[in-house]
């Protein structure tokens, strides 16, 4: 960090308290870009979905099927469903290997809980449709 100017006529603990802060705010800044980003998919077909992203660098896509949204026992009418597979796939998103799509359908969500093991969900075939990232981004 260089010498900033609108601390020369500071004390010195005044300067140590600015240095002091602008090293924490570097460091939730760098936190910030190592940190996975959830952000909703494109709707291409009976589906809601997000995409987890690291470092604008795809992870996962987790969809959730319509049939699973408006049946009663899944009870995911009422519920922020972005929100709800944000949750749901953080809780599994450091497991992932490789980028994949998977889907969870009505047989995988009892009351609002997954009750299928992140592993046994439906997975798509990576097609060019759904083997883009958040960016635009072909994955290999």
């Amino acid at each position: 960090m260089g010498f900033r100017y609108d601390m020369k006529d500071k004390t010195g603990q005044q300067q140590a308290i600015v240095r002091a802060r602008d090293e924490a705010e570097k460091r939730r800044e760098q936190e910030d870009s190592n940190e996975i980003k959830c952000s909703p998919s494109p709707r291409t077909a009976d589906f809601e979905g997000v995409y987890f992203t690291k470092n604008n660098i795809p992870l996962l896509e987790l969809r959730v099927s319509g049939t699973a949204m408006v049946n009663g026992p899944c009870n995911l009418k009422k519920v922020k469903i972005h929100d709800w597979l944000c949750k749901t796939g953080r809780s599994f998103i450091g497991q992932v290997k490789e980028f994949e799509v998977l889907t969870i359908t009505s047989y995988d969500v009892l009351d609002k809980k997954l009750i299928t093991d992140w592993k046994n969900l439906r997975r798509e075939a990576l097609t060019p449709e759904n083997s883009s990232g958040h960016g635009g981004t072909i994955r290999p």
